[in-house]
């Protein structure tokens, strides 16, 4: 009905009605390390690797000094706000704790609501912090799953437990459960302290692949492959 009102309309205008031509190429900001191309697909659709930005961004002098003294897991959920804050909070700090960790938590948009009471010597609560500065001395990355952070803790070499909220984010979780990069995915609504506690206790067994990972990261130059293509269109 849409399509036959618009030719109806450029009738009307004197017109001519044209389809939308195909893209010459569709660019995917993705590496092969956590996605696999589908053989299906385009030729004019690209899977060029992460597009990464050269920055060294610094850590302030408590955030540093606490990641400095070790085993400390990472927890963040970027700007997902969804359900209650407080109540996921204390999940996240008790699977931490229970697994025998420290605990970064990293409040984001909303995500996590650390009250007083929780807080303690292993607890270092921050509004954000530098994913390159701090992934790579984690542990273990607690995120929601959004590709830009999948990638972050991937080039890291560290692992990723996900808890997925929406959109796409279930989606990266299996893959990278396919991939044998982490542990099930446990869906924000089935956050508990018990699940996170098992999922941190499994991370030295996907250590490895990550870190493979990791590796075919560093060779992939997304951003330049992307231009590449572009500029070949013309």
């Amino acid at each position: 009905m849409f399509r036959r009102d618009l030719r109806d309309v450029s009738r009307l205008a004197g017109g001519t009605y044209a389809r939308t031509a195909p893209p010459a190429a569709t660019l995917l900001p993705i590496s092969r390390a956590v996605l696999d191309r589908p053989a299906d697909w385009p030729e004019t659709v690209h899977v060029t690797g992460a597009w990464t930005l050269d920055r060294a961004d610094a850590l302030d002098a408590e955030t540093a000094e606490f990641i400095a003294a070790g085993d400390v897991v990472y927890a963040g959920f970027g700007s997902m706000a969804a359900g209650d804050a407080r109540a996921r909070a204390r999940e996240v700090l008790g699977g931490i704790r229970a697994a025998g960790f420290r605990a970064l938590l990293v409040t984001g948009l909303g995500g996590l609501d650390v009250p007083p009471e929780l807080r303690g010597a292993d607890v270092h609560v921050t509004g954000s912090v530098a994913h390159a500065a701090v992934l790579p001395r984690a542990a273990a990355a607690v995120h929601h799953g959004g590709i830009g952070t999948v990638h972050a803790a991937t080039a890291a070499g560290t692992v990723s437990v996900l808890v997925p909220f929406i959109a796409d984010q279930p989606f990266w979780g299996a893959r990278l459960r396919e991939k044998g990069l982490a542990p099930r995915p446990i869906p924000q609504r089935q956050l508990t302290a018990a699940r996170l506690t098992a999922a941190l206790g499994a991370v030295e067994g996907f250590r490895p692949a990550v870190r493979r990972a990791a590796e075919t990261m560093v060779q992939e130059d997304g951003t330049g492959s992307a231009l590449r293509i572009i500029e070949g269109l013309g």
